[in-house]
């Protein structure tokens, strides 16, 4: 795994770029030892600017609505309620972007990268934290991992404005996605620091735009969210090994149903049975 940093965020943000590459020297190979995934080559980290990434965004769910819109030949009215479905998303994501440090995401498609809007990071209060950004590249870095695992079907599907012609509507890909994530940086930053690095706790840097965010409903049922899915992937991994675990990349039965997130248990019984049983579900 050869990383790369793509730096277009302004000379401001030079040594920044400079830092995440050492980071991603450091966490890359923990990636790989930690979920036995291989992350892409090159494993690349862009920086942007807000608008740049505004940008990118919109035309990235443009294209992916008109080339789903023809390859499941979606009426005049499928396709109005995909837009609107499109508008929504591309709002919560705005409107929350200084809360978002860093994600995964394919603005090309078949070139997943972790992207990161440096402003964002000083909104948060994390452009100086060493600890929080060895956290940041750990997290994202699995989820290229994931990506890398399944070709990037089980983010296409996820991304999808038509799951459910893609059949699969029933699935709740965060669960598995962030659970995994969750639990690996947990385990990464542990062996650099000693201990798992956290952020729940807002940085005593954190912009007063940032906590008003951070104080709204949506963030708080998140995180709650985000714990349940980390404690079941984390009961998953310990009672089935990794290389179980690990299926769920290549076995679409294995991924997790809106019921499997409400009861956890249902879904560690599928790997436990194997996926044949569950493809029954």
């Amino acid at each position: 795994m050869q990383p790369v940093v793509r730096q277009n965020a302004g000379p401001e943000f030079d040594e920044l770029a400079d830092r995440l590459s050492a980071i991603a020297d450091v966490t890359g190979p923990l990636i790989e030892t930690v979920t036995e995934l291989r992350l892409p080559d090159p494993a690349v980290i862009h920086l942007m600017t807000f608008d740049n990434w505004k940008k990118a965004h919109e035309l990235r769910s443009e294209q992916r609505l008109s080339d789903e819109a023809a390859q499941f030949d979606i009426g005049i009215m499928g396709k109005l309620k995909a837009q609107h479905h499109r508008s929504l998303q591309l709002a919560m994501r705005f409107n929350f972007w200084p809360m978002m440090a860093g994600e995964a995401v394919d603005l090309v498609p078949c070139h997943p990268e972790l992207v990161i809007v440096p402003e964002a990071l000083r909104h948060a209060g994390l452009l100086h934290n060493d600890p929080a950004l060895h956290k940041l590249v750990a997290h994202e870095g699995t989820h290229l991992a994931q990506y890398a695992a399944n070709g990037g079907g089980i983010w296409d599907d996820q991304e999808s404005f038509f799951r459910q012609e893609r059949g699969v509507a029933d699935r709740v890909y965060a669960f598995l996605l962030e659970g995994h994530a969750y639990w690996a940086d947990a385990q990464i930053t542990t062996k650099i620091f000693g201990a798992p690095v956290t952020t729940g706790e807002a940085s005593p840097d954190a912009s007063e735009t940032w906590r008003k965010l951070a104080s709204s409903p949506f963030p708080q049922e998140t995180k709650a969210n985000l714990l349940r899915s980390t404690e079941a992937v984390a009961q998953i991994i310990d009672d089935v090994g990794l290389d179980v675990f690990n299926q769920v990349w290549t076995q679409p039965d294995l991924l997790p149903t809106a019921a499997d997130c409400e009861q956890p248990e249902t879904w560690r019984r599928r790997f436990e049975h194997g996926p044949r049983q569950a493809s029954s579900l």
